[in-house]
């Protein structure tokens, strides 16, 4: 087993983790912002479920987004070889 790519792993998972967790706060602030109404209020003290229902799908929606983002390959991925598994080129 090597250490170095598991130790890199998860360090990467643990930056992603809070980068996500931070963008998932500030679209519940925007979301937050732009409502015309108190979203405490209304699901706190006015038990108004729907909104709950709806602002709870939003998050989930926004946190689809963010995982997609993540987890898309990047230019700077490094090439992983198999052993045993041969890369054909064209070139």
């Amino acid at each position: 087993m090597d250490w170095g790519n598991l130790l890199n792993g998860i360090i990467d998972t643990a930056i992603y983790s809070f980068v996500g967790i931070i963008l998932m706060g500030i679209g519940f602030l925007i979301i937050n912002f732009f409502a015309p109404f108190s979203v405490k209020k209304e699901i706190e003290d006015d038990q108004n479920t729907a909104l709950g229902i709806i602002i709870g799908a939003v998050i989930i929606g926004i946190s689809i987004i963010i995982a997609a983002v993540i987890i898309s390959p990047s230019g700077t991925s490094k090439k992983i070889d198999s052993p045993g598994v041969e890369i054909k080129s064209d070139k």
